[in-house]
């Protein structure tokens, strides 16, 4: 008998084996999608540059200032004649559409100083930039305006004022 017992042993073990084998082959699948949304490039390009127009000086002093709107200048102290062309600093901003971006307090200069080529100075401050903030539109991308005031010193020197270097705006995109 123990010799039967062995036989059904084993057969039983074979069975198993072939049982546990058999469950083994049944496989199944699953499919699973990849993908990314890559953006743009974020860049920048200077359209204009910030120009108060030509500017008849006076006895008194006195302060104009360029609407970033429309680029316009008009007196906000003082009588100054204004002539010629005046612009807002005007960039482009290219990147996703929808793309949001800000531009915060700080992230611009509170003045910077113009210099003529005889060394003589005036101070442009009170910067308003439109918009502030804002999302990319459906093409990918956005104006953005800068204006300012400059302050004109009484019997201010003739001379053609400029500043190639320090109005630096910081945009930030989230």
């Amino acid at each position: 008998m123990p010799f039967i017992m062995k036989i059904i042993k084993l057969f039983l073990l074979a069975f198993c084996l072939v049982g546990f084998s058999h469950m083994s082959v049944a496989q199944t699948s699953i499919d699973a999608e990849a993908s990314i949304t890559l953006g743009a490039d974020v860049r920048v390009e200077k359209i204009s540059d910030l120009h108060f127009g030509d500017i008849m000086g006076q006895p008194v002093g006195g302060a104009v200032r360029v609407n970033p709107s429309d680029g316009s200048v008009v007196n906000v102290s003082g009588n100054f004649q204004l002539l010629g062309n005046s612009t807002a600093a005007i960039f482009q901003v290219s990147g996703t559409s929808g793309q949001s971006f800000l531009i915060a307090s700080g992230s611009y200069p509170a003045q910077i100083t113009l210099r003529n080529e005889q060394g003589n100075t005036m101070i442009v401050n009170n910067f308003q930039i439109i918009p502030s903030s804002g999302n990319l539109d459906n093409t990918g991308t956005a104006l953005i305006k800068l204006g300012g005031t400059l302050n004109i010193g009484a019997s201010q020197p003739a001379g053609n004022y400029t500043n190639t270097t320090d109005l630096t705006v910081t945009i930030s995109f989230q």
